[in-house]
């Protein structure tokens, strides 16, 4: 290794904004699922929208929840192991940096998608935040994976 790539060596430069966002995910994702699975089965939500008798009934809200859960789950579980490679400089750090982001992506599309065509969730006019996920996982996924793909210090880190 040249004398260059081995000041390119090292969780550095760009790669911190990587490290934080592999330390943060797990943590949003699981607060997420705590609190919203928590009052989704503590306080009986989970009937009145899965319920035919109740008024808030779709036959969708099942599958979607389910889907969110599992989904949300993996993600959670592809972070760590990301994360756990990541910290030891593994070679296979850029292929499963890439599919943790394109899992990322694809899930909140269909995900969005998939809720759109209940009314209820469709109706709401606020529900910003889907949209935002979307998004912020879009441009992440168009950032990370070309860098991932060409960066110098990535080839240097974890491609020795």
């Amino acid at each position: 290794m040249s004398n260059s790539e081995r000041n390119l060596e090292g969780i550095r430069g760009w790669l911190v904004l990587i490290f934080i966002g592999l330390v943060i995910t797990p943590i949003r994702i699981g607060l997420f699922l705590f609190q919203e699975y928590t009052a989704l089965f503590k306080h009986g939500n989970w009937n009145v929208l899965t319920s035919p008798s109740s008024e808030f009934y779709h036959h969708l809200w099942a599958p979607l929840l389910v889907f969110e859960s599992v989904g949300n789950l993996l993600l959670l579980i592809l972070s760590l192991t990301v994360l756990y490679f990541f910290l030891h400089k593994s070679k296979y750090v850029p292929k499963l940096i890439i599919f943790w982001l394109t899992y990322g992506l694809i899930f909140v599309i269909i995900d969005f998608f998939f809720a759109e065509q209940i009314p209820l969730i469709a109706d709401l006019s606020q529900d910003t935040e889907s949209t935002k996920e979307v998004i912020r996982s879009f441009i992440a996924a168009l950032i990370w994976i070309p860098y991932f793909l060409i960066s110098k210090r990535v080839k240097a880190t974890f491609i020795h």
